[in-house]
């Protein structure tokens, strides 16, 4: 399924300075910005049969420092760090818990999807683990982005797996430059979601 250009929607909060001691004395910490992703999801295609069944997609498990809403960078040597004045709009799993739901729903595969804090029982349940979500240096220049889910599709009745899988996308920025990372970031994202729409289907789908 081709992806339409994804969208990147650029928030810049202005954190409030720091007030010193003393009169007059005041932080000169830059301006933190704060980026959204928002694929934008191409049209699907007519289901091959009728949306049939519920699915709960769970809130990801995080590789560690992935939890939070730091922008990660893997440095060579294994080094993770943040960028310094740059976060996510939320953390990481809650943004990729909303864009699979997204995902799922746009593709139609499902009667209806919903997330673990929904108040209705599902069928199915969708467990995800948040294993790369980081830009990634190897050296000078720009780095590339690495996004990399794992999915397990089960049956909430006995928690038999279906169906377990990894989505994983790599795209390398244009330039060494926060607008060209996030853009980046938001592709390799769209490509990671549509492999877990064309991969995440109902069991009668999925025997078609």
């Amino acid at each position: 399924m081709r992806m339409a250009p994804v969208t990147m929607v650029l928030m810049g909060l202005a954190v409030p300075a720091l007030t010193g001691c003393f009169s007059g004395l005041s932080s000169k910490l830059p301006a933190q910005q704060r980026y959204v992703l928002q694929p934008r999801l191409a049209a699907p295609a007519a289901p091959a049969s009728a949306p049939a069944g519920s699915v709960v997609v769970l809130r990801p498990s995080a590789a560690a420092g992935l939890g939070g809403d730091g922008i990660a960078v893997l440095r060579p040597g294994a080094r993770l760090d943040y960028y310094s004045d740059a976060r996510w709009a939320g953390d990481a799993p809650s943004t990729l818990q909303s864009l699979v739901i997204d995902s799922l729903r746009n593709a139609g595969s499902f009667a209806t999807v919903e997330s673990d804090s929904g108040p209705f029982a599902a069928q199915y349940i969708l467990g995800l683990e948040l294993e790369h979500f980081e830009a990634r240096y190897s050296g000078d220049g720009p780095p590339s982005i690495e996004v990399t889910l794992v999915c397990s599709l089960g049956r909430r009745s006995d928690r038999t797996v279906i169906v377990s899988f990894t989505a994983h996308s790599s795209v390398p920025a244009d330039a060494d430059r926060m607008q060209a990372v996030i853009a980046a970031f938001g592709q390799a994202t769209a490509q990671a979601l549509a492999q877990v729409a064309a991969n995440i289907v109902p069991p009668a789908a999925a025997a078609h």
